[in-house]
């Protein structure tokens, strides 16, 4: 059987465009959404309502909370609200072809100076630390990491045209710090856009014209073996209902 998990920055609750947000979603029938920038817990247990899915809310240290929305049970759930974090990492695990799986979902702090990547690379660090209990385990760590993959500078360098409204600075990926993922591939997850597409840039972010991948699902091996398609949700309502294309991952 297989299984859809994608990962969806709605943009400060979603606001007036929940109709959009949940149409979007609709249409690539996942079986787990993480939504990052879920401020308004109203709005996530309508989006559940509307898509008849389970529901856990994960309170950040900031406006910024994350959710999970389930269309199996969800067995268990623990919000990683750990102090370095400046949002949170929301676990939940479900039952998935007779095993136990645990997806987290987290949004790293933004911004383009070195201190600001700094301090993303000691919240992921975190985030590994609480997960390396979990090595023989399938599990997947989905979300706005608000970071570059080094190997997307020289591959995929951006291309002025598409970035519109963008000042010079902007037009040069390289000024933006890339500290985070060599984290995660160290210790051995896979980035599953960047194992089925190597030659596609797959920007996420912003919409309408994207320039930047900061969203990723990244599986660990045991879960990356059975990888079997990952994309970005695209097309005119999702250029409508927020600021970045959500990316999913499907595995059999």
């Amino acid at each position: 059987m297989a299984l859809r998990i994608l990962s969806y920055n709605i943009l400060v609750g979603g606001e007036e465009r929940l109709p959009l947000i949940a149409r979007v979603i609709q249409r690539h029938q996942p079986d787990a959404v993480a939504l990052l920038e879920a401020n308004s817990q109203s709005n996530v247990e309508a989006l559940a309502q509307q898509l008849g899915m389970d529901v856990a809310f994960g309170k950040a240290n900031s406006a910024f909370h994350i959710a999970w929305l389930s269309r199996f049970p969800i067995l268990r759930t623990e919000n990683h609200r750990l102090p370095i974090l400046e949002k949170t990492l929301l676990e939940i695990d479900l039952h998935w072809e007779g095993t136990e799986l645990a997806l987290f979902a987290t949004h790293l702090r933004a911004g383009r100076l070195q201190e600001h990547d700094h301090y993303r690379a000691l919240e992921m660090q975190a985030i590994l630390g609480l997960m390396r209990s979990l090595d023989h385990q399938p599990h997947v760590l989905v979300g706005d990491l608000n970071t570059v993959h080094p190997a997307d500078n020289p591959n995929f360098p951006v291309d002025a045209a598409t970035s519109v409204g963008a000042d010079r600075e902007k037009q040069n990926i390289s000024v933006f710090p890339q500290q985070v993922i060599p984290f995660l591939l160290e210790a051995g997850y896979i980035d599953c856009y960047r194992t089925l597409h190597p030659m596609t840039p797959g920007y996420t972010y912003p919409v309408p014209a994207p320039w930047l991948r900061i969203d990723y699902v990244f599986a660990a091996p045991t879960l990356a073996k059975r990888l079997h398609a990952c994309d970005m949700a695209t097309g005119a309502e999702a250029e409508m209902a927020s600021d970045h294309f959500p990316v999913w991952a499907e595995f059999r």
